[in-house]
């Protein structure tokens, strides 16, 4: 496109390229106020001096002019937010002559975040015995639509962390307490505290042997009975006490698989027997699942899950190779009570990924000696803060660097996955992931510190990609841009993540962090690329979770989702995510449906 200069007749091309780059919400994580960064082709022409910025809020009508210089790229900051603004660009030559408008660009800056609502009162039992656990849930609603975390005042002084919208506590003293429940959105919004949740914790009576079998009353659950203390099993609980708690709690979890110091690979299937409930029937409501090295008894993964209550795998690279563990499982209902720990039933893992250099690296995986994703002249391979991996399925590398984090001491292990694989570790991978999928471990300096991983790209990501996590407790992917930033070239990204919090895979802060995902590429703003396998998938426009984006996911699933419209079932409420397939089969079978679920036995 050319205009002419009618006072030099010189020619002076317009600008042939105009475009609006890294439009995105997450903008606002790094801003105060809204910002956008426009880019175009230069200029060829000897007499050229520079360019001007244009844009007001109609178009074709400018109202701000901007003198940018000899560059080609600029960011326009203080962007009111919920207002599109129209862009276009001039060049103008060392005599002052100008062309004509470049093409024309729009951008509506999205509304600026809210804060979730304050949380109803927690729901839980009103009162409890001393030194009894209970489990108390919350719901809030956030006007974005956004995932929520929840965290606890229990009304003792001690506060939860932040976590799924179920909570458990035990007071040791007697009293009455006002437990309380606070929400925070992906973009660290925070609820107002809501209000009180009274529980009266019951004192034991005074201390007297009214039996007479030389225990307590206050000890004794069976005061009037003198054979209470009799322990025939060895367990030391007396057999009347262990006869009324299985009355009043649910059974403990008995393990299915793995056991018997069974030999199984590094992502191993946990199962448990069916849930059996106490004598009221009071139905399953959460399980916790918990995984010890048997060297040490460190644990190494500990999630409680409302979704996966008789299965659960293990997440890659929580396990090593060739090491025995054992797991075991406890069961919540819906009245709170929680069962006893089941057994920790043993496991042997075979041997891992060929490693002959013990670098965390995959012999397969190994990148070109060469390789130098930080250009700092030293070859990846000869240093120990970055480990470069060659990624299944394409030919880029990704460097995994620790250099800017002093909370992280070392990379344990990377690995990558091949998204077009079949089978494998992970499940539902989406259509587009340029440069596959990436495991690593890393360890920190204390349990739950935070640190800032630098991922380099041997290639830059593409326009459209999105840093996503895959969920391998819920088989889910999830945006996790909100904790991303990436650099102008797009060849290197800062990731943040928390031992035990945001970003670590097996859900315990023990000072290593554990984290599966991959750049996936979106098809249009918006909307989230579909999973291969035709099921639902989890994608947002902006930050996880953030429902500012659609969804599609199967139609009967999501005809029922629009009838329940309520907490627990599915939904195509705005800024809700869609639940995946196995969840949606366990949601339709807990209803009466005969839908198999391998994730429940």
């Amino acid at each position: 496109m050319r205009s002419v200069d009618a006072r030099s007749g010189k020619l002076l091309r317009n600008l042939l390229f105009f475009s609006v780059l890294l439009l995105s919400l997450l903008v606002s994580l790094w801003a105060q106020a809204a910002e956008v960064t426009l880019a175009w082709d230069a200029n060829t022409e000897p007499e050229l001096a520079g360019y001007r910025i244009h844009y007001g809020t109609a178009s074709g009508s400018y109202s701000v002019h901007l003198d940018v210089g000899n560059a080609t790229t600029y960011r326009v900051t203080g962007l009111a937010s919920g207002t599109t603004y129209y862009f276009a660009a001039t060049a103008y030559s060392a005599a002052g002559t100008e062309s004509g408008y470049s093409n024309e660009v729009s951008h509506t800056v999205p509304p600026a975040n809210r804060a979730p609502e304050a949380p109803q009162p927690p729901a839980g039992p009103a009162t409890l015995p001393a030194g009894t656990t209970a489990v108390f849930t919350a719901a809030a609603t956030d006007p974005d639509g956004d995932p929520l975390n929840y965290r606890f005042d229990w009304g003792d002084g001690a506060i939860s962390g932040w976590g799924v919208a179920a909570g458990a506590h035990e007071w040791l003293q007697a009293g009455s307490f006002c437990v309380r429940a606070q929400a925070k959105d992906p973009a660290g919004a925070l609820s107002p505290w809501s209000g009180c949740a009274a529980i009266a914790i019951l004192a034991p009576p005074p201390s007297l042997d009214t039996d007479g079998d030389g225990v307590a009353d206050t000890e004794d659950a069976f005061p009037e009975d003198p054979t209470e203390w009799a322990d025939a099993d060895g367990n030391g609980i007396g057999d009347n006490a262990q006869a009324a708690a299985a009355a009043l709690a649910p059974a403990a979890p008995l393990p299915l698989f793995p056991a018997g110091d069974a030999e199984v690979d590094t992502v191993p299937e946990l199962a448990t027997e069916a849930f059996r409930p106490a004598a009221d029937g009071a139905a399953h409501r959460l399980t916790r699942w918990q995984v010890l090295r048997r060297e040490d008894d460190a644990l190494l993964f500990d999630f409680t899950s409302e979704t996966a209550l008789t299965a659960i795998r293990v997440p890659k690279l929580v396990l090593e190779g060739g090491t025995p563990y054992c797991w075991r499982a406890q069961f919540f209902d819906a009245r709170g009570r929680a069962s006893a720990w089941s057994e920790c039933a043993g496991f042997l893992t075979a041997a891992g990924v060929r490693d002959a250099n013990a670098d965390g690296i995959p012999d397969d995986q190994e990148p070109p000696a060469t390789a130098d994703l930080d250009a700092n002249g030293i070859p990846d391979r000869q240093e120990t803060s970055i480990r470069t991996v060659r990624m299944e399925g394409s030919n880029v590398l990704i460097g995994v660097s620790i250099r800017e984090s002093p909370a992280a001491i070392a990379i344990e292990a990377v690995e990558s996955e091949d998204p077009g694989g079949e089978g494998g570790y992970v499940t539902e991978k989406p259509k587009k992931m340029p440069f596959g999928l990436i495991n690593f471990r890393i360890a920190v300096a204390h349990p739950g510190a935070a640190v800032a991983v630098r991922l380099h790209f041997s290639e830059p990501v593409p326009r459209r990609g999105r840093w996503f996590k895959y969920n391998p407790i819920e088989e889910r992917w999830v945006d996790f841009s909100a904790y991303t930033k990436f650099s102008a070239d797009r060849r290197a990204m800062t990731l943040s993540l928390r031992d035990g919090g945001v970003g670590d895979a097996d859900g315990v802060a023990n000072g290593v962090i554990v984290d599966p995902a991959g750049i996936v590429e979106v098809e249009e703003e918006g909307l989230s690329a579909a999973a291969g396998g035709g099921s639902c998938f989890i994608g947002q426009a902006a930050e996880p979770g953030s429902g500012k984006g659609a969804f599609i996911a199967w139609p009967a699933l999501a005809l029922m989702a629009a009838m329940l419209g309520r907490r627990g079932g599915l939904s195509l409420r705005a800024g809700r995510a869609v639940c995946p397939a196995g969840r949606a089969q366990r949601f339709l079978r807990q209803r009466g449906w005969a839908i198999p679920s391998r994730r429940t036995r």
